[in-house]
């Protein structure tokens, strides 16, 4: 029942829309990843299967939410005589312990080489049927999407923009490359450049690499000192070369993600003194609070700050932050060297790369399919089994 869930799921979150809503692709995609996260869940608890959940950096992030939302600030808001404030907060909440409990049962489940080998093999035929639904919008076909907001709607599959089609495509990329389907992959790969979105690419490169650097100890080290040279240069050009900013655009994201973090250390209610740096402004708080302490500065409105890791910052402080990255660490950190660990982990490295220059993490359908991973890396029958690591 699990299993047939999981795979329900992964077919459905990236492809459902809402036509004729005024959002068409993420709040229905969100809606449908709660559900059936919250669908599997429930079934782990009633079935009993849910085992000891080792990551306690995020079990910890949890707790720490609920002490962020009763320490932010509280505007005074009401609406008809009732007392509203914060109430931003309750959505978040509610969505970090559903995808919770569904992380801890994907990682629950007794695996077999055989339910492996279907769940990956959902997943990368619907990130291929998805390359090839944006390689046809390439040449203007089956456009669901209408145009606006510059590239919106341009090479974005069913997800909605081609800044997050292609994190999509790069978080299954090598699990064709493990699977050996190489039609899906160059199909993946033609898409991802098509969409002309620097995260997307700057995600292809990273994904690749460490597939590449995973494969041994040796490749890893020299990668990685490889990698760490090309980022020191590029940025230090980056802040130095004003032809190469332009070239390479950040479309103001710097400046936003500059202005988020200093908002921490100044008072967030007028006639208040208070500052929130080390507790975060509340969970959900940066769309309805960031614009107002700008309003001088004539910001442009956005619900998110096109940065995961910034946007933990703002809402839920420095110790935020720490915990989020802490539970991460510890996920990389998980033992396993056979095939199928390679794929999860390079498409997981890679996604989250992309999460330092886009909302990944606000869209469902990229949250169920990352966290499937993460709870496939965290189940101890995905590596423990010689079956399952090779092919």
């Amino acid at each position: 029942m699990i299993i047939g869930l999981l795979l329900i799921g992964l077919a459905v979150t990236p492809f459902i829309l809402a036509p004729g809503a005024e959002d068409l692709a993420r709040e229905p995609k969100m809606a449908w990843a709660l559900v059936f996260a919250l669908s599997i869940g429930l079934a782990a608890l009633y079935r009993g299967t849910l085992k000891p959940f080792k990551n306690k950096w995020a079990l910890a992030l949890v707790g720490f939410c609920l002490l962020s939302f009763y320490l932010a600030p509280k505007p005074d808001l009401t609406f008809f005589g009732v007392r509203s404030a914060r109430f931003w907060s309750w959505e978040p909440l509610y969505q970090g312990l559903v995808f919770l409990l569904f992380t801890i049962a994907v990682s629950s489940i007794k695996l077999t080489r055989q339910k492996i080998d279907y769940i990956l093999t959902t997943m990368v035929w619907c990130a291929g049927i998805m390359a090839c639904f944006v390689i046809l919008q390439f040449f203007g076909l089956d456009q669901f999407f209408e145009h606006r907001y510059g590239t919106y709607g341009r090479m974005a599959g069913t997800i909605g923009n081609p800044t997050l089609i292609g994190p999509f495509l790069c978080l299954n990329l090598p699990l064709m490359f493990y699977q050996k389907r190489k039609a899906f992959a160059i199909l993946s790969i033609i898409a991802i450049l098509a969409t002309r979105s620097d995260v997307a690419a700057i995600g292809l490169i990273l994904t690749c690499s460490i597939y590449l650097m995973l494969k041994s100890r040796k490749l890893f080290i020299y990668g990685a000192g490889l990698g760490a040279a090309i980022v020191l240069t590029v940025a230090s050009v980056y802040i130095t070369n004003p032809t190469f900013r332009n070239i390479c655009p950040d479309n103001e994201r710097f400046l936003t993600w500059t202005r988020s973090l200093a908002t921490l250390t100044t008072p967030v209610m007028r006639d208040s003194k208070k500052i929130y740096a080390i507790t975060g402004i509340g969970p959900g708080s940066f769309k309805y609070i960031y614009h107002t302490q700008h309003e001088k500065q004539k910001v442009e409105t956005s619900a998110y700050a096109h940065n995961e890791y910034v946007q933990t910052t703002y809402e839920l402080g420095i110790v935020g932050l720490i915990l989020f990255i802490g539970l991460i660490v510890v996920i990389l950190r998980q033992k396993g060297g056979g095939p199928a660990h390679r794929a999860l982990m390079s498409g997981l490295i890679g996604i989250l790369g992309c999460a330092g220059g886009i909302f990944i993490f606000q869209v469902g359908t990229h949250i169920f399919y990352t966290l499937t991973i993460v709870g496939l890396l965290c189940n101890e029958s995905v590596c423990a089994k010689e079956e399952i690591c090779q092919q």
